[in-house]
């Protein structure tokens, strides 16, 4: 059954009906799908409005509250950075050149050109991955089967704008197929192994953060960690132990682990870290590295093992990489723990 979009005329002739989208002409905007429906109102904006100048316009119609209607920025022309910048906030647009992004409860719409754009090809395989987008791929990893946009985007904590951003990259990469259109439309990793392989390539999924060495008084590498993360859920500050020493609480890696790789949410201060878990700044004697969690690629979403705070199983294994031995402990981690 298509999904079912009612327009006013003037602008129902912008969007070019697909096999599971129909446009009608219509006097109230109704987005209509399976048994479901959704009143929107549509917001026209300036032609060549920026970013700056959007945010008066989001700021006053988002959130949107439960049951009401959905804004929609309408446009004769939204620049890509425009586009960009709504979908990153989860709000729909469409414009006269056929763009089309919709996002309402339980469904997304995106149409990315018009009947009168020209084709662009992706060459060398690449494209630019921000942290989000890193966390969103270590979110993707860890599903079992068919994800849709707006399941993978709650699992990884961003929008569904950049969730889908994300995913339509990596189809046009060849890392993940789909089946279905319109809100059916679900995605699935082609080959775990090759998406790993990928995003261990890409310069945002390794890159070091900002890092404070620090010394944590215990007589074993399993009372620090057992000890430092007690103190840090109790003074709630988001953490993750990863890298070796997060591996060695599966049994794999090295016995002894003379520095431990601890991530700190951002927007925690490491020095201020570092103090409530009663730990000393000092460049001798470290046996804890605070590093800062730009993105929340290792704090989201949390996992427990041991009554420790670790990261994702991905993140462990990409952080195990930059560590001394790090190739062995990757290694043995990727091969008993990840399987892929």
């Amino acid at each position: 059954m298509p999904v079912v979009l009612d327009l006013p005329a003037r602008w129902s002739a912008w969007l070019t009906p697909q096999p599971w989208l129909q446009v009608r002409s219509a006097t109230k905007p109704v987005l209509r799908w399976e048994q479901q429906e959704v009143r929107l109102q549509l917001v026209e904006v300036p032609s060549k409005l920026s970013v700056d100048q959007l945010r008066s316009w989001t700021n006053a119609l988002l959130p949107v509250p439960p049951g009401s209607e959905v804004p929609v920025f309408v446009g004769a022309f939204l620049s890509q950075s425009v586009r960009d910048a709504l979908e990153e906030q989860d709000a729909s647009y469409f414009d006269a050149r056929g763009h089309l992004h919709l996002v309402a409860p339980g469904v997304l719409l995106h149409l990315g050109r018009g009947r009168n754009a020209t084709r662009t090809e992706k060459v060398s395989g690449q494209m630019t991955l921000g942290v989000h987008g890193v966390r969103a791929v270590q979110a993707l990893l860890e599903e079992q089967g068919p994800v849709s946009v707006s399941q993978l985007a709650e699992s990884a904590a961003i929008s569904v704008g950049q969730t889908h951003k994300v995913l339509t990259q990596l189809e046009g990469l060849g890392l993940v197929r789909s089946t279905g259109r319109g809100p059916s439309k679900r995605r699935t990793v082609r080959e775990r192994t090759e998406l790993l392989d990928w995003l261990q390539r890409q310069p945002s999924a390794v890159r070091r953060e900002r890092s404070l060495h620090v010394a944590f008084y215990a007589r074993r590498p399993e009372e620090l960690w057992l000890q430092s993360s007690a103190r840090l859920t109790q003074a709630g500050i988001p953490h993750a132990f990863t890298g070796a020493a997060a591996a060695s609480l599966f049994g794999v890696g090295p016995t002894s682990v003379p520095h431990s790789l601890l991530r700190i949410a951002p927007g925690v201060q490491l020095d201020d870290a570092a103090r409530r878990m009663g730990a000393d700044i000092t460049e001798r004697g470290t046996n804890l590295i605070l590093l800062q969690d730009t993105g929340r690629v290792g704090c989201w979403p949390p996992g427990l093992r041991k009554g420790i705070q670790i990261a994702p199983l991905v993140r462990i294994y990409l952080d195990a990489l930059s560590e001394r031995r790090g190739d062995e402990v990757s290694h043995q981690f990727r091969e008993a723990v990840l399987g892929y």
